[in-house]
């Protein structure tokens, strides 16, 4: 059996984009009859998948747990990875080396000493991620980083991207053949606790049975666009003021400010906030939605969110934007303009059309079925580890 050596430079098991996707790649990788050691930051919830064993590098005292994005914790986090990756690499031989992300460098450094090949999984582009967010804005830090990136790039066995905006950028640097694009998919979930229904959740939250519910999932990070749902949000109450907000995710920091904001705008009625809800739950509040909103502002890549969303059958209201169009379509969910009116007008049209709803929705859990499922991730991961 051939032995990978995946890095997964995040907290892992969470219910969040990278994870999961991670989680998918392991397991995909072992029903390809591949055994896996992950190293892992220390935090997150222990999986049990076959032929996988994860590893994680020690906590570190005075050192939280790294945060969504680039940050001076992960930056600790990585190199401590660094040195238990070639710990193992000394211990035990593998043929491979799966790199998520910034761990390229790392994979980088141990392919020049022990010569083994390595996969560029790239979940997002890197440099980007630092100019946009502010951590590296310009200057010599940005201009190293970006080097790197090109390098550890082009001395990879094959680039794995997961939409076509990164395809684009990998091509320009690397062989097309080098190249393969993997699309996120809908997770396989276990089923909710007994008991726990559309109408049950309904109750829990105080939501009246007449009230639509219009859904947004996921954290809270300015790019997401929750910003955009809050300034939307009068508009679309004056026209259907029985209509409910379902925002499940947020830390509890984040659900109190927004929870003020919504009172402060006189809709605390309107809103319901959960918090981080288990992923099992997700299907559950879904079913129980008329409307699912992704209003993300900045980024290339598609959200997890989006394949999710789809799979279940439900409209969905999103911006007109490469994150989301690079799978979206006017046929598959209504765009619109980053803009709250405009956003507000694409939520009010759904409200008050349910047949163009149930359209909408029978036409993205379609194509999902289709295109974006479990054993078509597997081929072409499959293809992948051909090429390398």
């Amino acid at each position: 059996m051939k032995k990978i050596l995946f890095l997964a430079p995040q907290p892992f098991f969470e219910a969040r984009g990278t994870p999961i996707n991670e989680k998918l790649l392991v397991t995909a990788l072992s029903e390809l009859g591949y055994e896996v050691d992950m190293l892992t930051y220390p935090h997150g919830d222990d999986v049990q998948i076959p032929n996988v064993t994860i590893k994680r590098i020690p906590r570190i005292p005075g050192v939280g747990k790294a945060p969504i994005g680039p940050s001076k914790e992960k930056i600790i986090y990585d190199a401590v990875m660094f040195f238990y990756a070639f710990r193992m690499m000394f211990s035990k031989r593998y043929n491979v080396i799966h790199a998520v992300e910034e761990s390229v460098f790392i994979a980088w450094v141990l392919n020049k000493v022990f010569g083994v090949s390595y996969v560029f999984d790239m979940d997002s582009h890197m440099s980007d991620q630092l100019k946009y967010g502010g951590f590296a804005k310009s200057g010599a830090l940005l201009h190293y980083f970006k080097a790197m990136e090109l390098l550890s790039m082009r001395r990879s066995g094959v680039v794995i991207t997961v939409c076509q905006y990164l395809t684009d950028i990998a091509e320009k640097i690397v062989d097309k053949s080098q190249v393969v694009q993997i699309e996120d998919i809908p997770p396989p979930l276990s089923p909710p606790p007994d008991g726990v229904t559309k109408e049950s959740l309904r109750r829990e939250c105080k939501i009246p049975d007449a009230s639509p519910v219009v859904l947004y999932t996921g954290n809270f990070e300015k790019y997401q666009g929750v910003e955009l749902i809050m300034d939307s949000a009068p508009v679309i109450v004056e026209s259907e003021p029985s209509v409910r907000f379902l925002i499940v995710g947020g830390s509890p920091k984040d659900v109190a400010r927004y929870r003020g904001v919504a009172e402060s705008k006189g809709l605390a009625e309107n809103f319901v906030f959960t918090g981080s809800k288990p992923i099992e739950l997700m299907p559950v509040f879904m079913e129980m939605a008329d409307i699912l909103l992704s209003p993300r502002l900045d980024g290339t890549n598609t959200p997890l969110k989006v394949y999710t969303y789809l799979a279940s059958g439900k409209a969905i209201v999103a911006t007109d934007l490469p994150t989301h169009t690079q799978v979206l379509t006017k046929d598959l969910a209504i765009l619109t303009k980053p803009e709250k009116m405009e956003y507000a007008d694409g939520v009010l049209l759904l409200l008050k059309d349910q047949a163009l709803r149930n359209q909408l929705g029978k036409k993205g859990r379609a194509l999902v079925e289709q295109k974006y499922n479990f054993n078509v991730f597997k081929v072409k991961l499959a293809l992948a580890y051909r090429k390398v």
